[in-house]
């Protein structure tokens, strides 16, 4: 899948195809950069907010994606 396919469905899925388990942080920000996904980066935690999904590191590695929820 390519980056404009990616940029056309904006969701959990698009952001796993971008950022696999167990890549690095470095290479899952850069991927969200080139994808021009907006994220807020908060260390070990990173924030998407069009995607409605969180992505989780571990020791700079990623470990879980999640979505948020409202409650």
């Amino acid at each position: 899948m390519n980056i404009a396919t990616i940029q056309k469905q904006p969701n959990i899925e698009s952001i796993q195809q971008l950022c696999p388990l167990q890549c690095s942080m470095a290479l899952c920000l850069n991927q969200l950069r080139t994808a021009k996904i907006q994220f807020l980066n908060l260390g070990n935690l990173i924030v998407c907010p069009a995607q409605n999904c969180l992505i989780i590191f571990k020791y700079k590695t990623l470990v879980r994606i999640a979505a948020l929820t409202n409650t």
